[in-house]
């Protein structure tokens, strides 16, 4: 828990007085006109950029957290700067850490919040300028709202990032106990099935016959799926380090499309491709093809019992240079709450899924410094997307 005597001493450092806190109150109704223009062009601004809009799910959450800004703004001005105030914004920092938005984003964020309102300082005086000292009172509050979000999202991203080093460090002795206790066995039950369905393949009663047949292939798929259950596990172990290279973006799609593209015409599905994106990376190619590979192939899942169904790869250059890749299916698509948790570990709404498939997704994008997300689509279907940067 962040240490509330945060909030004297940055008074203190920058000089904020009773004087300060009076002079924000007295402000406040002159600027509160000018809210909503703040609120949307802060959200503007992240809906700008993939890495900041990545943790928006929703319009229904947009619509809330604009309402959570509102109120934020009206706490600047309520002349109240005591420990009740500290712990309030103190609960912001905590929130970004648990939604997932990258530190540097509150820095930019807090700017956007800065120049709103200086704006709409000037923009309430008579004179078209506001007095020197109301703006820097303004600076002033900013700058310790900023320094106490900061000081609880750096205590609170340290814990989470330990946890989380914690807990693959133990997945990976975990999956090397597996590799060693499982897959020697698991490939003998499978050898020794094989065996099985070739002897059952000369019984002549039929109907004897077909009962073995069943009854191994449901074993076959137990067996199957227990096999890529420690895939996955290794995968997701092993995805820790990079060994990049320089390679074209285009080229790289192109060859999981081409592999991809004959199983999943087979199934009927129609498969659309919009690539024509030329950029360099600097990236492991396997693993980025393994991102894309994992994306599509939950597409597919996604839509096995649409009646017409349709899988869309995109890829693009963002405003900030960053490749971004985009896999949409018309699928019948999750809630906000699962796509939300995707990226976990376990989480899945498949029968026979593992659940780590995005977490392995999630990890490789990290390791090359960019970011991933899931959004559920108004009209049905499933959005996938990640981006990183490209190369210099």
């Amino acid at each position: 828990m962040t240490d509330a005597s945060l909030l004297p001493t940055m008074k203190e450092y920058v000089g904020f007085d009773a004087e300060t806190a009076r002079r924000l109150q007295v402000m406040g109704a002159r600027i509160q006109p000018y809210h909503a223009r703040i609120v949307d062009r802060f959200y503007q601004s992240i809906l700008d950029d993939p890495g900041a809009r990545a943790v928006l799910r929703s319009e229904a959450q947009i619509a809330r957290l604009k309402g959570s800004l509102v109120q934020w703004l009206e706490g600047l001005f309520s002349g109240l700067y005591d420990e009740r105030y500290f712990e309030k914004r103190a609960r912001i920092g905590r929130m970004h850490v648990k939604v997932g938005l990258e530190q540097r984003y509150m820095l930019a964020a807090m700017n956007v919040v800065r120049i709103g309102l200086h704006q709409a300082l000037s923009d309430s005086a008579d004179d078209g300028l506001g007095t020197f000292a109301n703006h820097v009172a303004l600076d002033q509050i900013c700058d310790i709202e900023l320094a106490i979000m900061l000081e609880t999202y750096r205590e609170d991203y340290v814990l989470k990032k330990t946890a989380e080093a914690e807990s693959l460090a133990v997945m990976g002795r975990l999956t090397a106990g597996l590799a060693h206790e499982v897959r020697n066995p698991l490939n003998a039950a499978q050898l020794q099935l094989e065996v099985l369905r070739r002897t059952a393949a000369r019984v002549e009663d039929e109907a004897i016959r077909r009962k073995i047949e069943r009854r191994t292939n449901v074993v076959q798929d137990e067996l199957r799926r227990l096999s890529l259950l420690l895939d996955d596990f290794l995968n997701l172990a092993r995805a820790r380090s990079l060994d990049p290279v320089r390679c074209e973006a285009r080229t790289l799609l192109e060859e999981v499309v081409e592999l991809r593209r004959p199983e999943i015409e087979l199934q009927g599905i129609e498969f659309i491709e919009d690539i024509d994106t030329r950029c360099v990376l600097v990236a492991e190619r396997d693993r980025l093809k393994q991102v894309v590979n994992n994306l599509i192939t939950n597409a597919v899942e996604a839509v096995a019992d649409c009646p017409e169904s349709t899988i869309r790869i995109q890829s693009r250059r963002l405003s900030d240079g960053s490749w971004e890749v985009v896999v949409t299916d018309n699928g019948p698509g999750v809630t906000p709450e699962v796509a939300e948790r995707a990226f976990e570990s376990f989480v899945t709404t498949k029968e026979a899924g593992t659940g780590l498939g995005l977490a392995i997704v999630k990890r490789i994008v990290d390791l090359h410094g960019g970011g991933a997300q899931l959004t559920p689509l108004s009209e049905g279907g499933t959005r996938a997307s990640f981006w990183i940067p490209t190369a210099p």
